[in-house]
């Protein structure tokens, strides 16, 4: 019996702890005003498009608290730095594309977006504003048609 009360009290207190952890990172990214910035790297599934760059966010504010549509919620804002879609088989119809998913809150509304091409075969650097849960992927297009294909997530 002694064993089994010092496993549910030694359970207890890692659950504390853990709990406790959990709310310290998500006050920590929630109250700083630092920017969080990393390179990134992938190619597409058929390993024919490739994409690179910097990415940078930082917490920017939060949404209407008092808006039923998604009030309250985290926003970001940020850059794309030298990002680039490199095509790696030359001539085979099909070229790259870095393409992005991301929620965004616009006049009160969150909306997800989802397959918007930023670069295709070139490079770029841009900012953006009021987003959350930005990824980007490597993906392939045939030359002149919108549908991305093979795409792979960088991060």
């Amino acid at each position: 019996m002694e064993f089994k009360r010092n496993i549910r009290v030694s359970g207890k207190r890692i659950a504390l702890g853990a709990a406790a952890l959990s709310s310290a990172v998500v006050l920590g990214f929630a109250g700083t005003a630092s920017a969080t910035t990393f390179g990134f790297s992938a190619t597409s599934q058929s390993s024919k498009s490739q994409i690179s760059g910097t990415y940078e966010y930082h917490y920017s504010g939060t949404a209407d608290s008092n808006n039923p549509k998604g009030g309250g919620s985290n926003l970001y804002d940020g850059k794309f730095t030298s990002s680039t879609a490199k095509d790696l088989v030359a001539g085979d119809g099909v070229e790259a594309v870095l393409a992005l998913q991301y929620d965004e809150y616009k006049d009160g509304i969150w909306a997800r977006k989802s397959n918007v091409v930023a670069v295709a075969n070139g490079t770029k650097t841009w900012t953006f504003s009021n987003k959350a849960n930005v990824t980007a992927y490597a993906c392939d297009r045939a030359v002149n048609t919108t549908k991305l294909l093979n795409c792979k997530a960088a991060w």
